[in-house]
């Protein structure tokens, strides 16, 4: 039985020498990748001509935007004109009324 306990105990040392050894390995690994990684140039990418066209874009946005407005204040002012109308519509379907109930202007 001694044999055995001993085998097992060789086993385990064996067992725990190779996962020790596997995780340096790995982290080795690991590491080699990361300074491949690290050692590789980054290649620039011009992009002033995407700035350029944002900047036109906003120049064309800002135009259309103003041309929206000065829209929108002529709708504005006809919205005044129309309810102007329709009070004035309103007052004058009022008096008509007051002249039909009225029986002393029939």
């Amino acid at each position: 039985m001694q044999i055995i306990s001993k085998l097992q105990t060789v086993g385990m040392l064996i067992a725990l020498v190779s996962a020790i050894g596997g995780g340096f390995y790995t982290w080795g690994t690991f590491n080699q990748r990361l300074d491949v990684i690290e050692k590789k140039k980054v290649q620039s990418i011009d992009l002033t001509e995407i700035h350029d066209r944002i900047a036109e874009s906003k120049d064309g946005l800002s135009e259309e935007l103003e041309v929206l407005q000065t829209d929108l204040q002529a709708m504005k002012a006809l919205i005044k004109i129309n309810e102007a109308a329709i009070d004035y519509m309103e007052a004058k379907l009022n008096e008509i009324k007051e002249e039909q109930s009225n029986p002393l202007l029939r």
